[in-house]
């Protein structure tokens, strides 16, 4: 939603994400990680929540340009959620992520529709050196809640504590819980 400096006016600007993108080496500068190098999961959406002051835009209340505050909300969530983590390049590109395996984001949905407590399905993590080349896994949770690793052809049972502190991640995917 933009807000009008002048009029105080808000017009909403509804988009359908199933995925929400994250960079990671702006939300550590957001929350001023000045000497860690790993944020936390929750921290992105307080990212995402940020208000940004764009110059300039034509209103269509008072009907003139004039700057505005814009602000993201979530108002609904999706029944999957998934969530890329940007690493950028090169130094930006070791920055890690702290997640658990359920997330409640509450806090961060607008609409009170029971649908935001979510269990960790799923993780895509990225094995090399750097962001130029390199090998990426995959960790999957069945309905057992029985971790697996997938490595090329390979599959072994795994442990939630593995996933969570293997190689660089790059997207989480997680279900809804009903609440």
């Amino acid at each position: 939603m933009t807000t009008c400096y002048f009029c105080r006016c808000t017009m909403h600007n509804v988009q359908a994400l199933n995925i929400l993108f994250f960079p990671l080496e702006e939300v550590r500068k957001f929350m001023r990680y000045n000497n860690s190098n790993t944020v936390k999961i929750i921290d992105c959406f307080k990212y995402y929540e940020k208000q940004e002051i764009y110059p300039s835009f034509y209103c269509n209340s008072c009907r003139r340009v004039a700057p505005g505050y814009n602000q993201s909300k979530l108002i609904y969530v999706p029944p999957t959620l998934i969530i890329n983590l940007n690493r950028g390049r090169g130094l930006q590109y070791n920055v890690k992520i702290d997640f658990d395996e359920y997330l409640n984001i509450k806090e961060y949905v607008y609409a009170n529709d029971g649908y935001h407590f979510y269990e960790l399905i799923g993780v895509i993590c990225h094995y090399g050196t750097n962001d130029m080349g390199g090998h990426f896994i995959a960790y999957c949770k069945n309905k057992d809640c029985q971790w697996y690793k997938f490595n090329d052809s390979i599959g072994t049972k795994c442990e939630f504590k593995e996933v969570k502190t293997s190689g660089l991640h790059y997207v989480l995917f997680y279900s809804y819980i009903k609440s």
